[in-house]
């Protein structure tokens, strides 16, 4: 049997990024993207769909029904609707951890940036080039602060937040994490209240589900110190936004750094771009991910998903990927 498979989105994919193909029979086509409206057309004779960022609800898949496989070039799975997939034999792969080291990365040169202000800076100096800003013999427009004692607080517990965990404490950070509501045992571990109460750094490195939906609200942001700062790499839905504005224009956080958040792509209208000018506030288009050398790994293993679901089910028989 050939499988129809479909790339909904290879607009996702870095130039430098060398797409194999599956190890099976297969017609292969792809999109540059595609939009919710055209998910359906996309898939209509699909038997197998990748994709990168697309979401995949009940009302577009209860109208494709050749489609046998979902393979995600994600960690998460919250793109899919899979109580109907489990219900319909539709199976889905993701590929979790395999930007464990990159967004770990990202996560930590956030904070860096955060407390030691190298980009603000740089911008600093290009305001002293063209007359913006006085030129002087010593400057203390932003404060500068070591990351070494500094606590950092961890909300999660996979492959990411370990890394962090690692590369922070090479740092001389004292690394803790929260209990996940007392279900995670050990010395390291402290209860959430606990945690924003006493640390400096607060990083958001778990899914977002309904147990960590607006976890950090403002009740929690409110016991902060006001000069801690809340970096999330994570999802942004684990955060309330307007609660994260207003802590951060009163003066209630001492920096915000955020690769995701709630509502993605990020539009020209959303509420953060508020915060787009201040040197204590950080903005990315969800890129933490997205390092070369991960982006590699990302998309060869969710084209193996693809290989090995296809060798599990019997549907056809390996071939060479060339």
């Amino acid at each position: 049997m050939t499988e129809q498979i479909v790339f909904l989105d290879d607009e996702g994919l870095a130039p430098s990024t060398r797409l194999k193909r599956p190890a099976c029979k297969h017609s292969w086509q792809q999109f540059a993207y595609t939009r919710p409206e055209q998910v359906i057309d996309h898939l209509q004779n699909a038997t197998i769909a990748l994709t990168c960022s697309v979401p995949l609800r009940e009302e577009h898949l209860r109208h494709l029904p050749k489609l046998k496989m979902i393979s995600l070039a994600l960690t998460g799975r919250d793109i899919v609707d899979l109580d109907y997939c489990h219900a319909h034999g539709i199976e889905v792969t993701s590929v979790p951890g395999y930007a464990a080291n990159t967004v770990a990365e990202h996560s930590l040169a956030m904070i860096l940036e955060l407390f030691r202000r190298p980009a603000a800076f740089t911008r600093l100096m290009r305001q002293v080039s063209t007359g913006e800003a006085p030129y002087q013999n010593i400057y203390f427009n932003h404060r500068i602060r070591d990351v070494r004692d500094k606590q950092l607080a961890i909300i999660g517990s996979g492959p990411i937040a370990m890394r962090l965990a690692h590369l922070a404490r090479a740092f001389g950070m004292q690394v803790l994490f929260e209990d996940r509501g007392g279900k995670r045992p050990g010395p390291d571990c402290r209860p959430l209240a606990e945690l924003l109460k006493s640390c400096d750094v607060l990083s958001i490195n778990c899914p977002l589900t309904p147990e960590t939906h607006n976890l950090i609200d403002v009740e929690q942001l409110a016991l902060m110190k006001p000069d801690a700062v809340v970096v999330n790499t994570g999802r942004g839905g684990v955060i309330n936004e307007a609660a994260l504005i207003d802590a951060l224009q009163n003066g209630r956080l001492g920096g915000v750094a955020l690769d995701v958040v709630e509502h993605e792509p990020l539009h020209p209208s959303n509420p953060l771009f508020a915060l787009i000018d201040r040197d204590d506030f950080l903005l990315n288009p969800h890129i933490a991910w997205s390092s070369e050398d991960a982006m590699q790994q990302l998309m060869d293993s969710a084209v193996d998903n693809i290989s090995d679901f296809v060798a599990r089910q019997g549907f056809g028989k390996r071939v060479s990927s060339g």
